[in-house]
């Protein structure tokens, strides 16, 4: 590696430009073999899922995790279409060649890439290699630093592409959603077509989680997280359990570190209830008021922050987004509890209303206002057809509720974009669509489908020897039977 910084500048000038030259000339070729290479990763990875004991899922045969596998390839490909079509590549455009940049540097000059990873102040060895922002967005945006670093690392194996990208997410996807079904089939009771469109299905969620952004990675970590507390429920954990924690808390807080923030007293009061499950709503209410009290108390009176200085000024910078999907005349947010309070009935008609289908000024908005809608059907249909009978929740469930409802409200609370907020509050919705779809009795919304599949006798062989005569079968349907 000492030689390559030994290179005489000419030397890498003559390099560089005959790698430009090549570049050019071979673009159309290289395209196309980005496209044979992707057919290549999806059939290796087809190979693996259907090899491997990692992926023994009750209820899902390999062929249909290969089909949700290739399905999140085309999601995330649409992703991309519309966000190049829509948005002029948007976001998701932006980290792809920033990532791209960064990557096609970090073999030559690995220390650069490493001390940039890290936010250091670090040398930058050539004129030519790409400089990502100074360190101090290391810290004010922690999430798309990360992001950038990440998939930086993919280079050798995207060459840039984000097609090629779009393979590695859906692997993360995919991972995240089966452990969203492990964890759903254990403390929920739903059919199973219903535990499968939940966990894979859900359009707003797929859509959302299969692009080049960083809702996938909070997906993932959020189902590890979710599966590590379930398994210390159950008393079944290991070092596998805690290496998932870790790497939940890892990827959580790298990406949207203010997400720990409201895992913590939910997490809290999830612990709280394994040792006293009486009145759990309850103890979530004073493990809420007593932390958030001590946190408003420590932070202004021992640290000298203002957290609600923090709150405004995250809304401030929401504000500023512009776009044609802005919410008009949003009241801004003062730094006192009051102010809060006050701003919260509009937060929740915000994340839970918006965008109203008067209001919608393209196809996409009307999509999102469908989905929410949908939402608030959901809620109806889900307590207007309660099951008259649910046996005791997993403590889990209320861990969920009360995470899903903070992040709404602070969604709510915050963002005054409504593309914006469509895709934050994505993954919340989505877990808390399986539990109103849990509360559903669907005996009563489909009573003689169900009624008449359950009356079916199961045992085929009794069935069989009823409705047949020791005379009914040949003695080549006997030979059949026989093998």
């Amino acid at each position: 590696m000492l030689g390559v910084y030994n290179f005489t500048t000419n030397l890498e000038g003559s390099l560089i430009a005959w790698t430009n030259k090549l570049v050019l000339v071979y673009q159309p070729q290289l395209v196309n073999m980005s496209y044979l290479l992707l057919v290549i990763y999806i059939m290796a990875f087809a190979w693996w899922i259907k090899s491997t004991k990692t992926l023994d899922t009750p209820g899902l045969s390999r062929n249909f995790i290969c089909f949700i596998f290739l399905s999140k390839i085309i999601v995330g490909l649409l992703y991309g279409v519309i966000h190049y079509i829509y948005f002029q590549g948007g976001d998701t455009f932006i980290y792809l060649n920033e990532s791209s940049l960064l990557g096609s540097t970090f073999l030559s000059h690995p220390n650069y890439y490493i001390g940039s990873l890290l936010g250091w102040e670090v040398i930058v060895p050539d004129a030519r290699v790409f400089t990502y922002p100074c360190a101090a967005i290391f810290w004010k945006d922690l999430g798309t630093y990360s992001l950038v670093h990440l998939h930086a690392l993919l280079y050798p194996f995207t060459f840039g592409y984000y097609h090629l990208h779009i393979f590695f997410i859906a692997i993360i996807g995919l991972f995240a959603s089966l452990n969203f079904y492990n964890v759903f089939r254990q403390i929920l009771e739903l059919p199973k077509i219903a535990l499968i469109a939940c966990c894979f299905f859900l359009p707003s969620l797929t859509f959302w989680t299969a692009g080049l952004h960083k809702d996938v990675y909070v997906y993932f970590g959020l189902s590890l997280f979710l599966l590590s507390l379930l398994e210390f429920q159950q008393k079944k954990q290991s070092f596998k359990t805690i290496l998932k924690l870790c790497l939940a808390i890892l990827i959580i807080g790298i990406i949207r570190h203010y997400l720990l923030v409201l895992l913590l007293p939910a997490t809290l009061a999830y612990v709280s209830t394994l040792y006293y499950s009486k009145r759990i709503w309850t103890t979530y209410l004073i493990v809420y008021s007593l932390l958030i009290g001590s946190i408003l108390f420590l932070t202004k009176f021992v640290f000298g922050i203002e957290l609600f200085e923090i709150l405004v000024n995250q809304q401030t910078a929401f504000l500023a987004e512009i776009g044609g999907s802005s919410i008009q005349n949003v009241e801004p947010l003062s730094p006192t509890l009051g102010s809060i309070l006050r701003t919260i009935p509009v937060a929740l008609i915000n994340v839970l209303g918006r965008p109203f289908l008067w209001e919608c000024k393209d196809f996409l908005q009307i999509l999102a206002s469908l989905e929410i809608l949908s939402f608030l059907i959901l809620i109806v249909i889900s307590l207007a057809y309660k099951k008259q009978s649910i046996k005791e929740p997993n403590l889990l469930i209320h861990f969920i509720v009360a995470y899903a409802i903070t992040n709404l409200l602070l969604v709510g609370l915050l963002v005054a974009n409504i593309g914006t907020i469509a895709r934050y509050r994505a993954i919340a919705l989505g877990i808390l669509s399986a539990l109103l779809t849990h509360l559903l009795d669907f005996y009563q919304v489909y009573p003689k489908k169900l009624n008449s599949v359950n009356s079916k006798p199961l045992n085929i062989e009794s069935s069989t020897k009823k409705n047949a005569s020791p005379t009914a079968f040949s003695k080549k349907n006997k030979a059949k039977l026989l093998q």
